[in-house]
């Protein structure tokens, strides 16, 4: 069949969906969100997603809500989907109540929507071969970045206007001069053998791909850290590489034009992305019986 959306427990196709004009994701971002890979109708990395979204409502303090009625769903719009591979997009928002900028108070319903696509891996598995060009932007995100919510617009500007240049992805740059995060992909770099990123906290999102990176790092036996670095040490480093739930593991050409390493994709990207395959060829071996996993508890 291929896109197709549930809301509040209703399928129909997208182009049918609709939410009131007061409903809080509309009008103020008070909403959360979370994607995931489906390869052969299973959602990739669930447990981890599940549990990020359970935290950014919790972190927003949302009412209680159902995850387990949301997973239920979830799987119910993938199998009416026939989606195989593709992509799964839950957002949650705060719900519909008069224009104020208090919470509702008693709270209402929360709207529920969730969209399931097919996705095609093939662009991103050439680009896999030769890497991607990425360039430098500001970040004038906001200071919790760690809650994934529908508040985008600093990132969809940085994204526009890198691919307007031709560029895959953008990094960002706070305003002391350091490294972030790409605008919807976590960034990793490699120097003297090892794997190294930005501390986790408010100004990054907590990256699930980039979680199992670390896993498949120690798996490979490649050690990873946390620390800082400024656009010209991510320059000077000896491979740079973006992970998401869409990107896998992708290697990057460039940065602001100048080469990284090479220019070429680099050992360990191929060592990680080698890991990748095989990590998730172990886990669509398994075979799980009919039906769906348990969700985690209620999200208060």
């Amino acid at each position: 069949m291929g896109d197709l959306a549930c809301v509040n427990g209703k399928l129909m196709v997208p182009e049918q969906a609709t939410v009131p004009i007061y409903d809080r994701g509309f009008l103020f971002g008070d909403s959360v969100y979370e994607v995931c890979r489906i390869y052969d109708g299973r959602c990739w990395l669930e447990s981890d997603h599940l549990a990020r979204l359970k935290r950014s409502l919790k972190e927003l303090e949302f009412p209680p809500y159902d995850l387990d009625l949301l997973v239920e769903r979830i799987y119910r719009t993938i199998r009416a989907s026939f989606v195989k591979e593709g992509l799964v997009y839950v957002q949650v928002t705060r719900g519909v109540a008069p224009r104020t900028h208090a919470f509702p108070n008693p709270p209402v319903p929360p709207t529920e929507v969730i969209i399931v696509r097919p996705y095609d891996d093939a662009p991103s598995a050439a680009l896999r071969k030769t890497g991607v060009p990425i360039v430098s932007r500001p970040d004038i995100r906001w200071k919790r970045c760690d809650i994934k919510t529908t508040n985008l617009l600093g990132n969809v500007l940085a994204n526009d206007s890198a691919h307007r240049e031709g560029a895959y992805e953008a990094v960002l740059i706070d305003a002391a001069g350091y490294v972030t995060e790409a605008t919807h992909t976590s960034l990793l770099w490699v120097r003297d053998g090892r794997i190294e990123a930005t501390p986790e906290g408010p100004e990054i999102l907590i990256g699930m791909t980039r979680h199992l990176t670390v896993r498949l790092a120690a798996k490979v036996g490649i050690p990873f850290v946390e620390t800082r670095v400024t656009l010209a040490e991510l320059q000077a480093a000896d491979e740079a590489i973006l992970v998401g739930t869409s990107t896998e593991i992708m290697p990057v050409a460039t940065v602001d034009g100048v080469p990284i390493g090479a220019g070429s994709p680099g050992p360990i990207a191929a060592k990680l992305q080698a890991a990748y395959v095989e990590e998730l060829e172990a886990w669509l071996a398994e075979r799980p019986s009919p039906g769906m996993r348990k969700a985690p508890a209620t999200a208060s």
